[in-house]
């Protein structure tokens, strides 16, 4: 834990300012957890692809979810861990499935094709080194289509596991 003590080892071992030492403790005391849902009824389908805007916030410790654009920013350099899911119902006209992407690079795809009954149900979850400012969203991709209720079916989730300081040139990490 930080204690005042560990305070005055650290700065004794860096001989670091004040300043060194506040920025350390804020990072330390970052604390990111969000999950939200997309609102009740038919998402799709669209003629292109469209990222994703999931309004019912469940949390966002931290704010780094923006329910307006359905996009997180991780607010420090850490390991987050980034989970989804994706449901449809009765429409067997549509394949259903969802791209992750990170900054605006495509991660991976989830999804189902062709018609196999009345729901349909997807999910994922995955950890991801995260600089400040990079940005992680999902997409839903042309002609496909989502379908929610109250259950909230389709979730957008995601928490910090560690933050990754560089401190004088030594990799550490905080838990």
């Amino acid at each position: 834990g930080l204690s005042v003590k560990n305070i005055h080892i650290f700065n004794y071992c860096c001989k670091g300012t004040v300043n060194k030492i506040s920025h350390f403790h804020s990072v330390i005391k970052t604390f990111v957890a969000f999950s939200a849902g997309l609102p009740v009824g038919q998402m799709g389908p669209f003629n292109t692809e469209t990222t994703l805007i999931y309004s019912k916030v469940l949390t966002n410790v931290g704010g780094a979810y923006n329910q307006y654009t359905g996009i997180f920013t991780a607010p420090v350099r850490g390991v987050y861990y980034i989970r989804f899911t994706a449901a449809a119902y009765n429409s067997n006209s549509y394949n259903m499935g969802l791209h992750l992407y990170k900054n605006n690079q495509h991660l991976l795809h989830l999804g189902e094709y062709d018609s196999d009954g009345r729901a349909r149900h997807v999910s994922c979850g995955l950890a991801l080194e995260l600089e400040a400012g990079d940005t992680v969203y999902t997409r839903l991709l042309a002609n496909y289509s989502l379908y929610d209720d109250a259950l909230l079916r389709n979730t957008f989730s995601g928490f910090l596991l560690f933050s990754i300081i560089l401190l004088k040139g030594v990799l550490t990490t905080r838990y």
